[in-house]
């Protein structure tokens, strides 16, 4: 590469490096899946590696403390290294198309190499195994921005330079776990139903007050009717109450037009309750609509001493008795929803886009929008 002469020196983390060789590499079979590496020698006389594939930098360094055999044979997706969680990216052979300058090994012959990398973003282990002498050689580094690079070089064409795709341990979503993040997704949207089930059951659909009002079929509207006073609790965002009548009717209604009445401030709330039921038969089919059960609900009642006033309308053709009840309802369904469909709807979108990132960082698609071959 242009940048990276024999000879050229830069500095890292307070260590001098200079580029004694220079290799262009590719997968086997798939010349578009290529990368130039760069071989540093450090002034301490250790070897390091600067890969750039597409304007993407990877460090890496020979790392004796990673047990290959053990990750090698090891089944599952993920395994642990160093309090990080490590990914199987891919496996490969490569070939060397032309080489420059001192290499520490054959960099001509490595048809018979293996190699396998996982990857922590932004952190990479790779995995080198002679597949005909069974030597293995073990690495870890850490993905490089071109700005780094740059710095390291003191070559500000470095980070103007052309980019393509992402990393091979680049990080994504803003460096987040998202093993993790879904972990505390589930975890919140446990507690948050937890807590919707222990409020609900401790306070939800507790009795306020009651009240057995006459109705005459004589009058079809009864008299005013004051319930006794009752108390509603203090509650910081009010009350939900649910007001319910219930008679017995056949072909009938009864209309309860209700004022909640506060006693500290003489506010007042109407509201009306329907109960309706009809039935009949019909070309020898029954048929039947309504309900003897009326409910209706209101939201935002603070607490206090409060009393109800009701008048009655109906059609009834016999004495009736209408239950009136109140209780306190339940939103805990609808806060509940409120809460957990967001979270959903996050973890969702953000594992979407690390699927999508992912495919870009194999090569299988070349942006986010691009549908997979």
């Amino acid at each position: 590469m242009k940048y990276f002469k024999i000879g050229t020196v830069g500095t890292f983390e307070g260590v001098k490096y200079t580029v004694i060789g220079q290799a262009h590499k590719h997968v086997a079979y798939r010349y578009a899946d290529k990368w130039d590496e760069i071989l540093l020698l450090s002034e301490t006389g250790e070897i390091s590696f600067l890969n750039c594939s597409y304007g993407n930098y990877t460090w890496l360094r020979e790392d004796h403390t990673i047990p290959a055999q053990e990750i090698l044979s090891n089944t599952d997706a993920v395994f642990r290294f160093q309090d990080r969680d490590y990914d199987f990216l891919q496996g490969y052979n490569y070939a060397s198309k032309y080489c420059i300058g001192e290499f520490h090994y054959d960099v001509i012959d490595v048809k018979n190499i293996r190699c396998s990398d996982y990857i922590s973003p932004p952190y990479i282990i790779s995995i080198e195994k002679d597949e005909k002498s069974k030597r293995i050689s073990t690495f870890s580094g850490r993905h490089m921005t071109r700005k780094q690079v740059s710095a390291m070089f003191n070559d500000y064409r470095i980070e103007s330079q052309e980019k393509e795709g992402i990393g091979i341990a680049q990080p994504v979503l803003g460096g987040i776990n998202v093993r993790t993040f879904n972990k505390m997704c589930l975890a919140l949207i446990g507690f948050v139903i937890l807590a919707s089930i222990f409020w609900s059951t401790t306070r939800s659909y507790r009795q306020i007050f009651h009240e057995n009002i006459p109705v005459s079929w004589t009058d079809p509207q009864t008299e005013d009717f004051v319930s006794k006073s009752f108390y509603i609790d203090s509650n910081a965002t009010g009350n939900y109450l649910e007001f319910s009548t219930t008679a017995s009717l056949s072909n009938e209604w009864i209309e309860a037009a209700l004022t909640l009445v506060n006693e500290a401030n003489g506010e007042e709330r109407e509201f009306g309750v329907i109960s309706e039921y009809y039935s009949g038969v019909d070309n020898g089919y029954s048929w039947s609509e309504g309900s003897n059960m009326g409910t209706v609900g209101l939201s935002s009642v603070p607490g206090g001493r409060y009393h109800v006033k009701a008048k009655i309308f109906s059609s009834v053709t016999s004495d009736k008795n209408l239950y009136l009840e109140a209780r306190y309802a339940s939103t805990e369904v609808w806060n509940t929803c409120i809460l957990v469909f967001p979270i959903l709807g996050l973890m969702i979108i953000i594992n979407l886009l690390k699927r999508r990132y992912e495919l870009m960082r194999k090569g299988e698609i070349d942006n986010l929008f691009e549908s997979q071959a």
